[in-house]
């Protein structure tokens, strides 16, 4: 065997760094289009790179409008659901939300802006007053997409004066006298206390003070009239008033006192309340002579209801109310060892729910260039929720938007998807007692295909190998092709 020339011995070393080199660059590169060219050394030759989209792939797609590391906006915490304040206090609301930065910051009031979008996450009201009641919420958003603050509700106590009303009213002898107290504006309804001559008047078997706060005295006689006031107290901002007088005349004093039948004189009212209430209410003001044999009893579905009685029967309580307590209530008026004909009324109780998700979208969605994609969202509640869809904070109108529709259970299908139906998508459930949100992240997969990296010029040895690479981006991940010159080359593979 001969000894290997100097020559030889350098051209099998620089093939092994060669190919060791393009083992590991191959290895921890995966994905870049090469080219294995046997080219003859007698003068540059041009290779070049073309792309051509493939088929789409999940696996392969990269994410329109965000980079590997953008974090969506989302929220930390959900405002409360309502919120009293006094007038002239300080108020600061804050939108309280964390993604990628920057973030920015819009605030609502009741469906009208109130600042453009900010870095600022607060909104500061130096002195409420009035106007500023109604309904908040902010708008979050970043280079990702945009978020829809569930809404929070600025009540403000305050109270008015008394309104002039009715100042004179008569009775006759024996039958119920209905006064309703003075009106007067007040937030939250001011707790009221009924006056007569200076003394202040105790419910009783003969006196009804009503959950609106009318007064009924029942079968009158002479000395109930008299002069009637009331005094109205503010429990939120110590205010309080008091009413000019009414004057109350019974007429037919001493004619004879014959019995008179049962009258419903304040009949029980259809009454909604929200689960979680720890208490609702029904009364029945019923009149009658005489009084002391009258009776009031009480069904619900036409079963009979024993407990939660009070005030003489006129007022039926339910406890923490459940959807179970619903129903229809009525109420009964006997004459006790008479002949006379009870007489009956009857309202419903309508106990509410507030809508909670029973199927929630995956934080995050990547679905492909034309294709159809569901987003899931369905919520249960009393009344049934209404389902109302957001892209970016802005209201989805599938008559605007054929594309969109909003399926029978709730979920949201996109038809035909295309690269700007990328962003947040929120879902609102909503009914009379509440709203809950969800969202999600859409990533539609499709970008043009690039070049991020061509060949570069290389010079090589005759007879020797060369590696020509292409690095590229798009989604979905382009095919590559080589040509040499304007003729596309065999030998190359991508």
């Amino acid at each position: 065997m001969g000894i290997a020339s100097p020559l030889n011995l350098s051209r099998r070393i620089f093939s092994f760094v060669i190919i060791t080199f393009i083992f590991l660059f191959l290895t921890f590169f995966p994905g870049l289009g090469s080219c294995r060219a046997e080219e003859e050394a007698r003068g540059i030759k041009e290779v070049s790179c073309v792309l051509c989209p493939r088929a789409l792939s999940q696996s392969q797609g990269l994410e329109l409008g965000s980079g590997i590391d953008d974090v969506p906006p989302y929220f930390k915490t959900e405002p409360v659901r309502s919120q009293l304040h006094l007038e002239r206090n300080r108020l600061v609301l804050t939108c309280m939300a964390e993604g990628s930065w920057p973030l920015e910051f819009k605030w609502i009031h009741n469906g009208t802006e109130l600042t453009r979008f900010s870095l600022e996450y607060r909104y500061l009201i130096p002195s409420l007053d009035r106007s500023h009641a109604g309904f908040y919420r902010c708008i979050v958003r970043n280079r990702v997409g945009a978020l829809l603050q569930r809404r929070t509700e600025v009540q403000l106590a305050f109270m008015g004066s008394f309104e002039e009303g009715e100042r004179a009213q008569s009775v006759s002898q024996g039958e119920g006298a209905v006064v309703p107290a003075p009106r007067i504006r007040s937030f939250p309804q001011p707790q009221v206390t009924w006056y007569r001559d200076g003394r202040k008047i105790p419910p009783s078997g003969r006196i009804a003070i009503t959950l609106e706060n009318t007064l009924v005295i029942l079968s009158t006689v002479a000395p109930d009239a008299g002069r009637y006031y009331v005094q109205a107290v503010n429990d939120k901002n110590g205010e309080n008033k008091t009413s000019q007088p009414i004057t109350l005349s019974v007429e037919n004093v001493g004619g004879p006192a014959d019995p008179i039948a049962p009258t419903i004189i304040i009949p029980p009212r259809n009454t909604s309340v929200v689960t979680g209430t720890s208490e609702v209410t029904m009364e029945c003001v019923a009149n009658a002579r005489p009084l002391i044999k009258l009776g009031i009893s009480w069904r619900r579905n036409g079963v009979p209801v024993t407990t939660g009685l009070s005030d003489f029967n006129r007022r039926l309580t339910v406890l923490s109310p459940v959807a179970s307590d619903g129903g229809y209530y009525e109420c009964e008026a006997t004459l006790r060892s008479s002949s006379v004909p009870s007489v009956s009324a009857g309202a419903f109780l309508h106990v509410l729910e507030p809508p909670q998700f029973v199927k929630e979208p995956e934080r995050h969605i990547t679905a492909e260039m034309e294709k159809v994609v569901d987003i899931p969202c369905q919520a249960r509640g009393v009344p049934s929720p209404d389902m109302v869809w957001y892209k970016d904070a802005v209201a989805i109108s599938p008559v605007k938007m054929p594309r969109y529709r909003v399926l029978a259970g709730g979920s949201l299908q996109v038809n035909g998807l295309l690269p700007d139906d990328t962003g947040m998508f929120q879902c609102f459930a909503r009914n009379q007692a509440g709203e809950v949100q969800t969202n999600t992240y859409l990533a539609v997969t499709s970008i043009a295909p690039n070049i991020t990296a061509g060949p570069s010029d290389s010079t090589v040895i005759d007879g020797m190998s060369v590696i020509l690479h292409c690095q590229t981006s798009g989604a979905p991940r382009p095919a590559i092709t080589w040509q040499k010159g304007e003729i596309p080359h065999r030998k190359c593979q991508s």
